[in-house]
């Protein structure tokens, strides 16, 4: 059986979409003492914690990218829009996180925007639950519509 672009391109978006499910879960179902145990480990003396995996994740989107133009299928008002939707509902999402967090629950120096910001989301995620009501509602139309119209 020959696999094709489309078929590659499919299985990795639906494999990504389960991921990023079960990472909003991570939020909700994992006590704030556990998370908080992880994020301090992670950042642990560096003002940042995710600069490996930025560069696999930007590689992955690029992939992703590269698998869409090459399959032929990619519509460009379609690509546009959910481009444009994306990159305002992470921004709108950051936005929820504008409170200043309490002492006890501040991270440990050396300090970054985005320390902050992580520590202030793990804080507080349902801060952001209009946010991650949309977005997971449309990841679980998107696998519906993957799992019943098949690959």
């Amino acid at each position: 059986m020959e696999i094709t672009v489309l078929l590659v391109l499919e299985v990795l978006l639906v494999i990504y979409m389960i991921y990023s499910l079960i990472k909003f879960c991570f939020f909700f179902f994992v006590k704030y003492d556990s998370r908080k145990k992880l994020l301090d480990s992670a950042y642990d003396g560096k003002t940042g914690a995710t600069n490996i995996e930025d560069i696999g994740f930007l590689i992955f989107m690029a992939i992703l990218l590269i698998l869409l133009v090459v399959s032929g299928k990619m519509q460009f008002l379609s690509f546009a829009t959910g481009f444009m939707i994306g990159m305002t509902l992470i921004q709108n999402y950051f936005h929820s996180f504008s409170q200043e967090l309490p002492k006890e629950r501040m991270p440990k120096e050396p300090l970054s925007a985005i320390k902050y910001m992580s520590y202030a989301i793990e804080d507080k995620p349902s801060r952001a639950w209009k946010q991650l009501l949309f977005i997971g509602v449309i990841i679980v139309w998107l696998l519906y519509t993957f799992l019943s119209q098949g690959f």
